[in-house]
């Protein structure tokens, strides 16, 4: 990535949390009593939720590590939470990290009640991009197109969904939005 000035200018952090909350928000029969924040390690999702009117009891973020009392210290991909503990969840951008992004995936449709959404947002970088970290996926490995996470997200329906592709200017991302399957009545 050039993290060159015109890079920089339209570059805005807080954009990123803003994508993931308000597009969870903005679903309409979502239950806002229970939230789960993965990968926030600092607090402004979990206030940006309170704002937006989730249940302050009900709000909780999971990280590798964290000060806040309100972000547990735990692993994506082996949660510490009972099956069905959340109405919503939101994982930005921290699944293309994973070497086991299906374990992650996995645990994420596990937590999350019947009936409720998950909102996933990754950067995407081009094939060629050098991580400085060697266990991160590189090139197709890498979790960051919607047919990607249509297939991992399977127990899930696709509500919405976007890519901006590298090169179109400006931070390339994949950001969808999805609603857990209620169990089958059979």
């Amino acid at each position: 990535m050039q993290y060159s000035r015109s890079f920089l200018a339209g570059f805005s952090p807080d954009r990123r949390i803003e994508w993931t909350m308000f597009l969870l928000g903005s679903a309409p029969d979502l239950a806002k009593d229970s939230l789960l924040i993965v990968g926030p390690r600092y607090e402004p999702e979990l206030l940006l939720a309170r704002g937006l009117g989730w249940d302050q009891a009900g709000i909780r973020g999971l990280d590798t590590f964290s000060y806040s009392p309100f972000i547990d210290v735990g692993d994506m991909h082996d949660m510490p939470y009972p099956d069905a503990t959340f109405s919503g969840l939101v994982c930005g951008w921290t699944l293309s990290y994973s070497s086991r992004p299906q374990a992650a995936v996995r645990e994420m449709q596990r937590v999350v009640k019947p009936g409720g959404y998950l909102v996933v947002a990754v950067q995407k970088v081009p094939p060629d991009f050098v991580e400085t970290l060697s266990e991160v996926p590189r090139g197709p490995d890498r979790v960051q197109t919607l047919e990607r996470f249509d297939a991992l997200y399977d127990r899930c329906a696709r509500v919405a969904g976007f890519e901006r592709e590298v090169g179109s200017g400006g931070e390339a991302h994949t950001i969808a939005l999805y609603r857990k399957d209620f169990p089958d009545a059979t």
